[in-house]
């Protein structure tokens, strides 16, 4: 059966009550959403690509290991990098490994977008499918975060299509069992979100009554002792003795949400919207979870804000956005992806929806534009007003450039601009179109007084 027919006779779960949703309107514009995606990734090869600053540590304890020079005793972990290992062999033929290894994530993010499309490909509305990865490449933080040798993408990726792979139905288990152990590993890369993936795993052992979700935590928890053991001879030595974790918690919450330099609500404006209604009917229950997918997501993003928050670089320091919680991307752009594909008819819902739309479209222009340029009262190691560049607007990486336009743009960069701004056009144009109806039919039921009836 077509999967447009069957997502509309689809079973309906637990956690989706029946709501007057109207279903989804007629599928058009595949040809140039296509289009617009493709010109999308191909933009994020000409990114800035490099390996710099904490990448530069990652690239050097994974050469001297490639080298043949042992481990080193470096405390970002080795795991995400080892893969990189294909690129790292073809950089030693052909000359300059370390330039090869800054595509790396590049590559971990196009493979994570294939995965994800494989797995949800005729168990997803079409529509919301496509939408929803090219908003991933066109309106998120993304093209930032491919362009170094860092491990916030590889995590997130892994963790995040593992979550999708991990909520098939009515397929063979060892694909459920493959995305576990994609969590595993990709929460194994970043230690500090090993609280989130054993809450993520617990709100799942509760639910439906197994044990056997404590395997992907226990499995992470020994991945992160076992390569601390072998590289500082010590399981519970993370590398990072002396950290203080003494920030406010409250305030690194509002901070984490809310600064203008690195708040999620700016950056990852989707995440905020709600779907629970509005995602029903656009996926086969009986096939893929997604609604469950998506709930873990934010459990995974939720957790892992709390344990930043105590920390005093909650802020990912200098890196451009908020670089630990880039897995917030993905149910960012799946919620505007939904709320693109099932829109609402009321104006004030659109005028929300318009603003999200335009703000993740900026983040993403803004990332591949200026990510290289940086604000330019920020990038002074020595610089007394670093809080500025985390709290302040006009020291911001998303709004400096509204005040102090870098003046030494080269001509592709503003193509670029001109293309998210395309991107955008087509993406809002039925948006501007249902808001001149409710104006209009607005005007029409309040009519202006003729001016007969003015007076002084």
């Amino acid at each position: 059966m077509p999967a447009e027919t069957r997502q509309q006779t689809a079973p309906v779960d637990a956690d989706h009550p029946v709501a007057e949703v109207p279903v989804a309107p007629r599928d058009r514009g595949g040809a140039v959403e296509w289009t617009l995606f493709g010109l999308g990734m191909l933009s994020l090869v000409f990114a800035n690509h490099k390996v710099t600053w904490d990448a530069r540590r990652r690239y050097d304890a994974l050469d001297q290991l490639l080298s043949g020079d042992g481990l080193s005793e470096d405390r970002y972990s080795l795991l995400g990098p080892l893969f990189a290992t294909p690129m790292w062999l073809a950089g030693q033929v052909i000359g300059r490994p370390d330039v090869w290894l800054a595509y790396f994530n590049l590559v971990v993010f196009a493979l994570a977008l294939l995965a994800l499309h494989l797995l949800l490909r005729g168990r997803v509305d079409a529509g919301l499918l496509r939408r929803f990865l090219l908003l991933l490449v066109v309106g998120s933080m993304i093209p930032a975060h491919i362009s170094n040798f860092y491990a916030e993408t590889f995590s997130a990726m892994t963790v995040g299509v593992g979550l999708i792979a991990a909520y098939l139905a009515a397929t063979h288990p060892w694909w459920r069992r493959l995305g576990w152990a994609g969590l595993a590993l990709g929460t194994a890369n970043i230690a500090a979100t090993l609280p989130a993936l054993a809450l993520t795993a617990a709100d799942r052992a509760v639910r439906l009554r197994r044990l056997r979700y404590a395997v992907p935590v226990v499995t992470a928890v020994l991945l992160v002792l076992g390569e601390a053991w072998l590289r500082r001879s010590d399981p519970l030595d993370q590398g990072y003795t002396g950290e203080r974790f003494d920030y406010p918690m409250a305030l690194g919450v509002l901070a984490i949400l809310f600064s203008f330099g690195k708040g999620l609500v700016w950056f990852t404006p989707g995440l905020f919207l709600p779907i629970r209604r509005r995602l029903r009917g656009l996926y086969d229950a009986g096939a893929v979870d997604l609604w469950g997918a998506y709930r873990s997501w934010l459990i995974y993003v939720g957790a892992m804000v709390a344990v930043y928050a105590n920390w005093w670089a909650w802020s990912g320091d200098l890196y451009w956005g908020p670089r630990f919680f880039l897995l917030a991307v993905l149910p960012a752009a799946l919620a505007l992806a939904v709320w693109l594909t099932r829109p609402d008819a009321r104006a004030w819902p659109n005028v929300v929806l318009l603003g999200v739309l335009s703000l993740s479209v900026w983040v993403a222009a803004n990332s591949s534009v200026f990510e290289s340029s940086g604000a330019p009262r920020c990038y002074d190691k020595a610089n007394l007003q670093e809080d500025y560049c985390r709290f302040g607007v006009v020291e911001s990486d998303l709004w400096y450039p509204l005040t102090d336009w870098p003046g030494n743009l080269a001509p592709g960069r503003y193509a670029q601009l001109a293309f998210f701004a395309v991107v955008w056009a087509w993406l809002a144009a039925p948006i501007l179109a249902r808001l001149t109806r409710s104006a209009t039919a607005w005007l029409r039921a309040h009519p202006l007084p003729s001016p007969a009836q003015w007076r002084w």
